[in-house]
């Protein structure tokens, strides 16, 4: 077996040193001086950054390993304006860096003894772990990202473990509740938010999640919200999104379930963080078909908006349905089909896509009612969807990420 001793960090975290200074003299215009130019050099760090960053991707990778493959994918700050947000995500990453390097011989060493126990010389199990990032948020306040850390360690299948990470633009802090406002508060009503969306959400949507007498989401809910916990979130143009894990309330196949909780819904909350009011925004519908709620007008009055994809036992046949407050557009789909939609509220208005990636895309306006304002048949996949459009490209998978090609760009006239 070829080994490596260590990985090469490339996300190197920035060190300086600073040269000792001999002991000044006192001097009260001095002091006035330095109590003033520290106050100044706070108030610039408390002010909100004029841009948002400039990013890159870089990675990591496991190399010459018999039994292991992975990966880290790393962010970087590019431009020289947020030196704080800079060294901060440096020492974040380094960090992420450092944990995936000191799991690698044993993982590499367990799954060699699984081949060894197995026996079969023609089938040789490799464990793995890939960690990618995803950017939620950027802009001249917030740098919000998830973190998926996917392992495979045999069976029947890998999981993935889910982490928010939110920094503050001007400064680089990690921001926490506490920094959004009072935390106990924010997670009551976040909870609260949460079982109140789940009870008003389709039958067959809550039919998704754990509700016998072992394991009940409600229990579960209640507990990852106590003793002064909650579940990893992240900040979006929305409000405050919380993601719970697989299994956490629902089995491996309902995947990961998050919920964002609009921010107009917290009596006070540090508006620092907020965006602009009215500010164009887009929000992926859940896949078990849980409503979404958002305010379409600005009004404070929430809309529940949702996409269910079900099978009918007795027709044996497969329906996506789209459901906008109180109307509802059901469609019979293919079997195997799989839809997914996004929410996007920009100047003209509010709208659904509708995407069953390699198959076709339709466009929804959903203001008043649910009309249908264009349909696409495509070969392609969705891969970012934005207030003024889409990208869609080939998706293929390689040995530790997805890898995009072809990518066309659409607005909502599919032109």
């Amino acid at each position: 077996m070829k080994k490596r001793l260590a990985m090469l960090l490339i996300c190197a975290v920035t060190v300086s040193s600073l040269m000792a200074c001999g002991k000044p003299v006192a001097d009260s215009t001095n002091t006035d001086n330095n109590v003033v130019e520290a106050e100044k050099e706070a108030a610039e760090k408390e002010s909100v950054s004029a841009t948002a960053p400039e990013i890159s991707f870089t990675s990591v990778t496991a190399d010459d390993y018999d039994y292991f493959t992975g990966h880290v994918q790393c962010l970087q700050i590019t431009d020289d304006d947020h030196p704080e947000l800079k060294d901060a995500v440096e020492k974040y990453f380094s960090g992420l860096v450092k944990n995936f390097n000191s799991g690698i011989e044993e993982m590499n060493d367990q799954a060699k003894q699984e081949n060894e126990d197995f026996g079969d010389a023609e089938y040789q199990v490799k464990y793995s772990d890939d960690i990618t990032v995803e950017i939620m948020r950027r802009d001249n306040k917030l740098l919000s990202l998830v973190i998926n850390d996917y392992t495979f360690m045999g069976g029947a299948h890998g999981g993935g473990s889910y982490t928010g990470v939110n920094f503050d633009v001007a400064t680089g802090k990690q921001i926490t509740l506490d920094d959004l406002g009072d935390a106990d508060t924010i997670r009551q009503v976040s909870k609260d938010f949460i079982l109140d969306t789940i009870a008003t959400s389709s039958e067959a949507a809550r039919g998704n999640l754990y509700s016998d007498d072992i394991v009940n989401y409600k229990e579960a809910i209640e507990e990852l919200f106590a003793n002064g916990n909650q579940p990893e979130f992240y900040l979006d143009t929305v409000g405050i999104t919380f993601i719970f894990q697989q299994y956490d309330i629902a089995p491996y196949a309902a995947g990961t379930i998050s919920f964002t909780v609009p921010y107009s819904q917290y009596a006070e909350i540090n508006d620092r963080y907020t965006p602009l009011e009215d500010a164009p925004y887009v929000l992926k519908l859940s896949e078990t078909g849980l409503n979404s709620r958002v305010d379409f007008n600005g009004d404070g009055k929430l809309e529940s908006v949702s996409l269910i994809n079900t099978w009918d036992e007795e027709t044996d046949r497969n329906f996506v349905t789209l459901t906008v407050g109180a109307e509802e557009q059901k469609e019979e789909s293919g079997n195997g089909s799989w839809y997914t939609g996004y929410f996007i509220h920009n100047d003209e208005g509010n709208f659904v896509l509708v995407a069953n990636d390699g198959i076709s895309v339709d466009l929804y306006e959903v203001s008043h009612g649910i009309t249908k304002k264009g349909h696409m048949d495509t070969t392609l996949s969705i891969k970012e969807v934005t207030d003024s459009g889409f990208t869609m490209g080939e998706k293929t998978y390689g040995d530790n990420e997805i890898v995009w090609s072809n990518e066309q760009q659409y607005g909502f006239d599919f032109k």
